[in-house]
């Protein structure tokens, strides 16, 4: 995984502001760069903006959202009445963040998938025989409401995890392949479970 943010040298701690996304803004790819690179000009669409930010007298900064029209990075600002980025942050997958938050929905969604994919994941190691896993997944549906199980989706989850060599839903089946360093061929004689 590649994330793009600031480090900070030595430093003795961490600390952070209360920002509230007020405004969301796209630009285009190269619109993005240029205000990534050159925070000290002022920019036509925050001039626009700025006078829509709230201001309140408690410690929240109300802020522009910058998203990049071709990417998933974003960058937080507060300008502070200014038409150019007074004080900003680089936000790495922004558009993610926004999306799960205006979308709560999807945000429970996503957990639930990924609960279930580490979940089947266990179980298909340690019930494998000769290095296979074969489930109906009717258990594991049963325990995903209030949401609706996306077997393919799981799939292609599971084929992204390093305990499987492959994975498919067909026919109404979850089939895996366990990935050679997580066989065990005594597992699944040993515990004598099979789905």
């Amino acid at each position: 995984m590649i994330i793009e943010t600031p480090l900070y040298y030595k430093a003795t701690d961490l600390q952070t502001e209360r920002c509230q996304v007020d405004e969301v803004v796209t630009l285009g790819h190269w619109q993005f760069e240029y205000l990534k690179n050159c925070t000290l000009d002022d920019f036509e669409f925050i001039e626009e903006l700025r006078d829509k930010l709230p201001v309140t007298n408690d410690s929240t900064r109300h802020c522009i959202l910058v998203l990049d029209k071709s990417g998933d990075d974003g960058i937080l600002i507060d300008p502070q009445g200014y038409n150019y980025p007074r004080y900003s942050a680089y936000l790495p997958n922004a558009k993610q963040l926004l999306a799960m938050e205006q979308y709560p929905s999807l945000r429970a969604f996503n957990q639930d998938m990924m609960d279930t994919a580490e979940e089947v994941a266990q179980l298909a190691v340690n019930s494998q025989q000769d290095g296979e896993f074969h489930s109906d997944l009717s258990d594991i549906e049963n325990d995903f409401q209030p949401n609706v199980l996306d077997k393919i989706l799981l799939a292609d989850m599971l084929n992204n995890r390093p305990e499987f060599k492959s994975v498919e839903y067909a026919d109404g089946e979850l089939n895996a392949v366990i990935a050679d360093e997580y066989c065990d061929e005594s597992i699944g004689e040993e515990s004598g479970m099979s789905m």
